[in-house]
């Protein structure tokens, strides 16, 4: 563990001279946020967290998200309701919802953004969100083709706008978390009229120019902040949008998001310059946190995310296609050891696979007025002392028929940053040789090849995490489908797909959340195509000047909610 010393950390020339490049633009903005280069701020094409952050400012959907419960709240809709099935939800957008030109915010706007989410040739990262619509996954996969002529109609989609105030939205099967995916980015309404500046003459985007209408000069959104100014890969200037319908509770006139390394991030903020820095080296928020325990700091923020880091493993390739080799290699591994020595934020280790300081956050109402929560499985080794994981991890090596002597290492793959990746799979290695015998190569490879490896199925055991993109037990354990194209293990298992399916369809929550636990308890306890290792923790530094950015499970700070104490 790194000890703190007269600085929080060593500067980096790289950093410095980044610092220099950032300390010298003016005027500074009302606030000011550190972030990692944004690739784009098109709300059916972002997936990454400060994209999400950024975007989240400038458009807004039906609902937001409470920035502490995450339970949905109105937003461009005003109200809704459903039918006792809860398959159709009516939408009813607030009159006083305009676009930043003063437009008016209409139901068609949210249709035309959610068909474009739909179309493959946008390739919106998160389009699967709206599977949960009728017709609109077939509508997807007809659209995969270039052949225009063989796209199912529009109207196939479930999704409706009786007159401009009104969505009407059918589901395929009833979705208890429906109203938190309209908080998210791809499901916000897009201007139409902007983006047909930017079409091919038939309508459809034109690849080679959809980046344009996002340019300042051309965006129009409908959230609390507008694009005043954007410099390529150094920062973006946001203004308050005076149309926003609730403008009266913007509580800063600009925001700039500076694009800048951690390093650089987090001397900004110690200089007073940078108000939010969200993105830390490992050592130096674990620095941090000993300082936030001492009582000698109170802008450093840690918290409990809705994510998992675990080990993915190629189901196909032997010997690791035996799940008896599978639970000795999860059950070698001294969890409690790796999250307290190695990470050093607190972090929980896991034998399961659905985050637990999520649970509270997931309540559910059954017909008959019962609230209920997912309750997980115990996991693989949970409540065994690391000896008896141990013995019990030798037993199932027996059983395996492996003999690591007569056999060729095992590799872990892991990508070189952050530097902490490496601390891991070392101490893994260093957890399984004596324990297990078995010979352990650890392989450094750049991210880009690192992913490439395992959507080809071309590694051993590969280091991976999952960050929830909505609060369902469902964001997690549906990745591992024998369908899902994030599985990535080669593993399938018709029992799992069964439960996962009858999850989807049940309409008692209950009875869901029983079907997903039982789910959980074959990926996590009998089969093993992962080797959970520790729920993740987040962190950020908030100058105490503002308010308004909460901690939360999901890792969403709502900059455009930001106030100024006092």
């Amino acid at each position: 563990m790194l000890r703190a010393t007269a600085t929080v950390l060593v500067i980096s020339l790289t950093a410095l001279l980044g610092w220099l490049a950032f300390a010298g633009r003016a005027p500074r903005a009302d606030f000011v946020v550190a972030s990692d280069e944004l690739r784009t701020i098109d709300p059916q094409r972002v997936s990454l967290l400060d994209e999400i952050q950024v975007t989240q400012a400038l458009f807004e959907g039906l609902t937001r998200l409470h920035p502490l419960t995450l339970q949905p709240e109105p937003a461009v809709a005003a109200s809704w309701d459903f039918d006792a099935a809860r398959s159709t939800y009516t939408f009813h957008l607030r009159p006083e919802a305009r676009w930043s030109n003063g437009d008016p915010v209409l139901a068609e706007h949210f249709r035309a953004a959610w068909l474009r989410a739909l179309d493959p040739h946008t390739e919106a990262q998160y389009a699967s969100l709206l599977f949960v619509i009728n017709g609109a996954e077939a509508y997807y996969r007809s659209c995969l083709n270039d052949d225009p002529g063989d796209d199912l109609p529009a109207d196939r989609v479930g999704v409706d706008a009786p007159d401009g105030r009104t969505l009407r939205v059918h589901l395929a099967n009833p979705c208890p978390y429906f109203l938190d995916l309209t908080s998210f980015p791809t499901l916000a309404p897009v201007h139409p009229p902007t983006l047909g500046r930017f079409a091919l003459p038939d309508g459809r985007e034109d690849r080679s120019r959809r980046h344009l209408w996002t340019r300042p000069e051309n965006i129009v959104c409908n959230g609390a902040f507008v694009l005043e100014r954007w410099d390529f890969k150094r920062r973006l200037l946001l203004r308050r949008n005076p149309h926003y319908w609730d403008r009266d509770s913007v509580g800063v006139e600009t925001i700039e998001v500076s694009i800048v390394s951690p390093n650089a991030a987090l001397i900004g903020y110690e200089v007073g310059r940078i108000d939010l820095v969200r993105t830390l080296e490992p050592e130096t928020a674990a620095v941090l946190f000993e300082r936030l325990q001492a009582g000698q700091r109170d802008d450093f923020h840690v918290g409990d995310r809705f994510a998992t880091y675990f080990f993915r493993v190629n189901c196909k390739r032997p010997p690791l296609d035996n799940p008896d080799l599978r639970k000795a290699l999860s059950l070698a591994i001294d969890k409690p050891a790796l999250c307290e020595h190695i990470l050093g934020l607190g972090e929980t280790p896991a034998d399961t696979y659905v985050p637990r300081a999520a649970l509270r956050l997931m309540p559910r109402q059954t017909a008959d007025g019962r609230t209920v929560y997912y309750q997980p499985p115990a996991g693989l080794g949970a409540g065994l002392s690391y000896a008896q994981r141990v013995a019990l991890a030798r037993e199932h090596l027996r059983r395996s028929g492996f003999d690591p002597l007569a056999s060729r290492p095992i590799e872990l793959a892991y990508a070189p940053e952050p530097p902490i990746q490496r601390r891991i799979a070392e101490a893994v290695q260093a957890m399984w040789e004596p324990a297990l015998g078995i010979r352990v190569e650890l392989r450094v490879l750049e991210r880009k090849v690192l992913s490439e490896k395992i959507r080809n199925l071309d590694y051993d055991l590969a280091r991976s995490d999952w960050y929830g993109d909505y609060l369902d037990p469902l964001t997690f354990l549906d990745l591992f489908t024998s369908a899902s194209g994030q599985n990535r293990t080669g593993w399938e298992n018709a029992e799992y797909d069964r439960l996962i399916a009858a999850a989807v369809r049940e309409q008692d929550d209950a009875r869901r959340f029983a079907l997903l636990a039982e789910a959980e308890r074959i990926l996590c306890e009998q089969e093993l195509p992962i080797v959970p290792l520790y729920f993740k923790r987040g962190n950020y530094l908030l100058r105490p000047t503002f308010t308004g950015v909460m901690d939360n499970v999901r890792d969403l700070l709502p900059i455009h909610r930001v106030q100024r104490r006092g």
